[in-house]
C-alpha cells in the first residue's frame, strides 16, 4: 500500500538527505563499490513479449513515448517478475522523467515484494544519492506488503534518516493490517525518534482493520510524544468507516486536549461523507471546548466539497462570534484559492443583509495580507453603512500600521471615497 502523499515527498526528502547519503546507509554494506550513473555497460536486453505493450501491428516497446502510464506500469510488473535487475536497467531507455519514474517505481516495488533482500542489495550497488533514496523507498513499499517484519528489521539495521523513516512507515502500516499485535510488540524496540514516524504507519494500518483495538493501544502511549498523533491517526481511519462508533468512543475520553484533537479529526472526516450527520452530532455535544473543536473540523471537511453549504451551516450553527468570523473567513479564503471563480460568484450573489455582511467582513480580513486592494474592495460591498465604514477603516488602519508610508501611497489608488483617501494621505508629499 502506497503511503498517502508521502511518495510525492520522496524527491524533496532525498534532496535534503541525499547529500549525506553515506550517512543514510549503515551496517555491512559499503559505498565503495557503487558505480556512478552511466557506469554500467549497455544492456543487451531482448524485447520479447514481456517488454512489449499490445500485440501484432499495434505492439509497442516500453521505450515508445506513446505508451500510457497504465501500460508502462503493467509492463514493468511483468518484466520485474522475469528479470528484475535487467528491468531496472531498462528504465534509462524510457523517455520522460515521469514515465521513467512510474516504470522504475513499479519494477522496484514488484521486486521488493517478491525478493526484498535481493532488491535492496542490488539498489545499494546500482544507485547512489537521490536515486538510491527513491529506490529504497519503492523497495520498502513492496517488501512491506509481502514480509513487513523482514522489511522492518532490514531497514532498521541498515538505514537511518529519511530512508528509515519512510521504510518504517510502510512496514508498520502493512504489518498493522496483517498482524497488529505482533507489529505493536516489535515496535517497542524502536527508539523514540524512529517510533514517532513508525507509529503513524501502524496507526493507519491497525486503524483500518480494528480501530477500537488500535485506539485502546493508543491510549497506553498517550503520554509519549507520538501518542496523541497515533490516536488521531486511528480516528481518521475509524471516522471513515464507522463515524458513529468513533463518536461514542470519543465521548469517553477524559483528557480535554486529546478529546479536542480527536473530535476535530472526526468532524473533518465525517463531514466529507455526511456533513448533515456530523453537524447533528456536534450539536449534541455539551462541553463548549469539545463542541468548538468538532465544529471547526466539520467546517473544514464540509468546505472541501461544498464550501457554500459549509458557510450556510456555520452561520446558523456556530454561536461564538469570534469563532464564527474566523471559520467563515477560513472557508471563503480557502475557497477563493481553490476555486476563485466559484467563490467570487457566490460572494457576489449574496443578498444585502446581516449574513452577507458578516461573510464579506470575515473574508476581507482573511485576504488583507495577500491582496490588500481586493480586501478593501470586498469590505466596501458591506450593505450596512456604519459596518462598512468601520470595516474599511479597520483594514486601512492595519495596512498603515504594518507598512507605513508605502501603504498610504497605495491607498490613494484604491476604489474608495476621496474623503477616505484624504484621511490616509501620505504624511510626506
Amino acid at each position: 500500500m502506497n503511503r498517502p502523499i508521502r511518495e510525492g515527498l520522496v524527491p524533496l526528502l532525498a534532496l535534503v538527505f541525499g547529500a549525506a547519503v553515506g550517512w543514510v546507509i549503515r551496517g555491512p554494506f559499503s559505498f565503495g563499490d557503487v558505480k556512478p550513473p552511466g557506469g554500467h555497460p549497455p544492456s543487451a536486453f531482448t524485447l520479447d513479449e514481456s517488454a512489449v505493450v499490445g500485440t501484432g501491428a499495434t505492439a509497442l516497446p516500453i521505450n515508445d513515448p506513446r505508451i500510457s502510464f497504465r501500460q508502462l506500469k503493467a509492463a514493468a510488473g511483468r518484466l520485474a517478475l522475469k528479470d528484475p535487475a535487467e528491468a531496472v536497467r531498462q528504465a534509462e531507455s524510457i523517455p520522460g522523467h515521469d514515465n521513467r519514474e512510474a516504470y522504475l517505481g513499479e519494477v522496484l516495488r514488484t521486486w521488493g515484494e517478491t525478493n526484498g533482500l535481493a532488491a535492496a542489495a542490488f539498489a545499494l550497488d546500482y544507485f547512489q544519492g537521490e536515486r538510491l533514496t527513491d529506490a529504497l523507498y519503492y523497495i520498502a513499499d513492496g517488501w512491506a506488503e509481502s514480509d513487513p517484519k523482514g522489511a522492518a528489521e532490514w531497514f532498521k539495521e541498515n538505514t537511518t534518516g529519511a530512508v528509515l523513516d519512510d521504510a518504517m512507515w510502510e512496514a508498520l502500516e502493512a504489518w498493522g493490517r496483517k498482524n497488529p499485535g505482533e507489529a505493536f510488540a516489535w515496535s517497542d524496540g524502536l527508539d523514540d525518534y524512529v517510533k514517532s514516524t513508525a507509529m503513524q504507519g501502524l496507526a493507519e494500518g491497525w486503524g483500518a482493520v480494528d480501530p477500537k483495538g488500535a485506539a485502546e493501544a493508543g491510549m497506553t502511549m498517550k503520554d509519549n510524544d507520538y501518542g496523541e498523533d497515533f490516536v488521531v491517526s486511528v480516528t481518521t481511519q475509524w471516522a471513515g468507516a464507522a463515524p458513529g462508533q468513533a463518536a461514542e468512543w470519543a465521548g469517553t475520553l477524559v483528557n480535554e486536549r486529546l478529546r479536542a484533537l480527536v473530535v476535530n479529526e472526526l468532524g473533518e472526516i465525517w463531514a466529507n461523507t455526511d456533513p448533515g450527520k456530523a453537524a447533528e452530532w456536534a450539536d449534541g455535544l455539551e462541553d463548549p471546548g469539545t463542541k468548538r473543536a468538532a465544529e471547526v473540523g466539520i467546517a473544514v471537511g464540509w468546505s472541501e466539497h461544498d464550501p457554500a453549504g459549509a458557510i450556510e451551516w456555520v452561520l446558523t450553527a456556530v454561536e461564538d462570534e469570534a469563532q464564527l468570523d474566523e471559520m467563515v473567513g477560513d472557508i471563503t479564503f480557502n475557497w477563493s484559492n481553490l476555486d476563485p471563480r466559484g467563490a467570487t460568484r457566490w460572494l457576489e450573489s449574496q443578498p444585502p443583509g446581516e449574513k452577507g455582511d458578516r461573510v464579506l467582513s470575515a473574508f476581507s480580513e482573511m485576504v488583507l495580507e495577500d491582496d490588500p486592494e481586493s480586501a478593501v474592495a470586498w469590505a466596501s460591498r458591506i450593505s450596512d453603512p456604519a459596518a462598512r465604514e468601520s470595516k474599511v477603516r479597520s483594514l486601512l488602519d492595519s495596512l498603515v500600521a504594518d507598512y507605513g508610508e508605502s501603504a498610504r501611497k497605495a491607498i490613494q489608488k484604491f476604489a474608495i471615497p476621496e474623503e477616505t483617501k484624504e484621511l490616509y494621505a501620505p504624511l510626506v508629499q
